[in-house]
């Protein structure tokens, strides 16, 4: 009788890690066909003409709610006349934190933020054409420091975009609950 009940005990362990696996894993089914969507939704509205700034608002806010995110960017790498590489940006959550800010948002926005500091989370990827992933930005030797007033970062995430072998912009989000991993970052770039 003892005997039995230990197997019971064991077989029953067994079938909750197995339930718990194949919960992971629909999970990370969801995640994909979600971004599967997403991919199908950019292309069909690209191909209709939609307005760039508007598709790519709309593929930011399916990236910051597949990942948990509180905010990003989408950007697009640019070349000065010197051939150095710089962000202008597609899309960007608004986290303007004063008066001043929301009137340089507002103002900017339209024509895209341009970055040209390199040495910063974004800027590795952009030198690098590689993710980036950090889930202690204050700490990272790559960071370039946040703007006077900017919300503290306490997870960042910038993901590459390559056109065959050409790097062309990239995502960045940041302070996802948790941080993110390198899963995370592989189901995104696959």
């Amino acid at each position: 009788m003892q005997d039995r009940t230990v197997d019971l005990i064991s077989a029953n362990e067994n079938l909750r890690i197995e339930m718990e696996d194949r919960i992971r894993a629909e999970a990370a089914l969801q995640k994909s066909n979600k971004m599967l969507q997403t991919l199908s939704v950019v292309q069909s509205h690209h191909i209709s003409g939609i307005d760039v700034t508007e598709l790519f608002n709309m593929v930011l806010d399916d990236f910051i709610v597949l990942t948990d995110s509180k905010f990003g960017f989408i950007g697009e790498i640019m070349h000065t006349p010197a051939g150095d590489n710089y962000l202008t940006t597609f899309a960007i959550t608004n986290i303007a934190w004063n008066n001043e800010t929301r009137k340089f948002y507002e103002k900017e926005l339209l024509k895209g933020l341009e970055f040209h500091n390199l040495k910063t989370l974004f800027g590795a990827v952009l030198k690098t054409g590689k993710a980036v992933i950090t889930n202690d930005p204050a700490a990272d030797p790559r960071r370039g420091g946040l703007p006077e007033g900017h919300p503290p970062l306490s997870a960042f995430l910038g993901l590459p975009i390559h056109h065959g072998k050409e790097l062309v912009g990239m995502v960045g989000l940041a302070n996802r609950p948790g941080g993110f991993d390198d899963k995370l970052t592989f189901s995104f770039i696959q």
